[in-house]
């Protein structure tokens, strides 16, 4: 009985550890703010007011919760809510830095294509296709700095000639090459 005992309460704080950790897991952006978003990165999907699942940490707190924005036939965009869980009515809409080429200035990119986000090293990605064989297009990765995204490289390739796309040298506008 007494090996019963501390095991049995050692499950049920386990049991209330978890339970804890997937109410973190979701996020309820009010949506009023939500909404705004939308309507700043000029989303077209319907919209529904829930629980946000949240993608990952941003560390001090913060997390990064991803909302479908947009759908076209073969790729689809999401926006991104920076959420304090505690304070979630002060939820802000990401902002990534675009390339317009040297000492130019650029509107931030509100939404991303194809999005993706390595905790580990808090990096967000995008892929954006220029047509469906993906041979031309855009893709970009902007790391978190503890505030907000700073551009961390961009690759573009304009013409669609039946070539592939792919991230390397060739294609990189950003940091520029020397």
């Amino acid at each position: 009985m007494r090996r019963i005992l501390p095991f049995g309460l050692a499950m049920i704080f386990a049991g209330a550890a978890h339970a804890q950790t997937q109410v973190q897991d979701n996020v309820k952006i009010p949506l009023d703010v939500v909404q705004a978003g939308f309507k700043k990165a000029e989303c077209s999907i319907e919209l529904k007011d829930e629980e946000r699942e949240v993608t990952g940490a941003l560390g001090g707190g913060l997390v990064l919760v991803e909302i479908y924005c947009w759908r076209a036939a073969y790729q689809a965009g999401s926006i991104f809510f920076i959420v304090d869980p505690n304070a979630p009515e002060k939820a802000r809409l990401a902002q990534f830095p675009s390339w317009a080429g040297r000492g130019k200035r650029s509107a931030p990119d509100l939404s991303l294509t194809s999005p993706s986000y390595d905790a580990a090293k808090k990096i967000v990605s995008m892929a954006h296709k220029g047509r469906g064989v993906g041979d031309c297009g855009s893709t970009a990765e902007w790391r978190w700095n503890g505030k907000d995204f700073v551009l961390k490289a961009a690759w573009n390739k304009d013409k669609c000639d039946g070539r592939p796309f792919e991230e390397g040298k060739r294609w990189q506008v950003y940091p520029p090459k020397r």
